[in-house]
């Protein structure tokens, strides 16, 4: 895997320390949504609306492993892909936050300054691979700053195979990341990588598979919290 780049602001962030935190932050990945490919953000089996301006880029392998484009249709709730032919991988860069308030609201911003009875501010990064085709060979991402690596293309794989994957955090081994096996069906239940970033999973969906890496670092303010999550997401055929 090479060596990824961090924007500055997020690097030194993650440089001062990661921990797991409660598996209940959305994740983004894609799916089939009214004959659509949808860039869902969810946790279970619940999809919210969101700006498409979250959407910070989305950069497009084909099927050798090489960068090429893909049509992104930006809609009122969401963003749509249209996937060539040739379409290999997806990696997704996602900019996401929310405060809550003392009366019980939820606010989708990144900008609380002007929010009153202010109780809680999170500020979450999200970032997705997806494989769309299965002539890819698995490859790291130099820019995705933790990312879950396939040994094998997963879509040659069938729901109760088991799935090596490895962890990487700043483009190296993560050391006992923990891992949700299953973000769609089983959000709460984590799993943890071994000292060289290796775990392995059953697959367990036909249709849609996502597998998530939740991850938080401290701030300087008690009432804000940064998140991370990355997920591999793939969707198998009907058996």
């Amino acid at each position: 895997m090479k060596k990824k780049l961090l924007a500055a602001a997020l690097g030194a962030a993650m440089g001062l320390g990661m921990y797991a935190v409660p598996a209940d932050a959305h994740g983004v990945f894609y799916a089939n949504r009214l004959d659509q490919k949808a860039l869902v953000l969810g946790e279970g089996p619940l999809d919210n609306a969101y700006s498409p301006d979250c959407v910070q880029r989305i950069d497009a392998y084909d099927v050798n492993f090489q960068p090429t484009t893909v049509e992104r249709v930006d809609t009122d709730k969401n963003v749509l892909i249209v996937p060539g032919d040739n379409l290999g991988v997806t990696a997704t860069f996602f900019d996401y936050g929310f405060a809550k308030t003392t009366d019980g609201k939820v606010i989708p911003t990144r900008d609380y300054s002007n929010i009153e009875n202010l109780k809680s501010v999170t500020y979450a990064y999200k970032y997705n691979v997806h494989y769309w085709s299965p002539d890819v060979t698995p490859a790291g991402l130099y820019n995705v700053p933790i990312q879950i690596v396939p040994a094998v293309n997963p879509l040659t794989l069938r729901r109760g195979d088991t799935l090596q994957l490895r962890i990487y955090k700043d483009g190296a081994p993560y050391a006992n990341a923990p891992v949700i096996a299953d973000v769609l069906g089983n959000l709460t239940s984590e799993m943890q990588a071994d000292a060289n970033g290796y775990v392995s999973v059953r697959v367990a969906n036909n249709g849609l598979n996502v597998i998530g890496v939740e991850v938080g670092f401290p701030t300087d303010n008690e009432i804000v919290t940064k998140k991370i999550f990355s997920s591999l997401s793939f969707i198998l055929p009907a058996e």
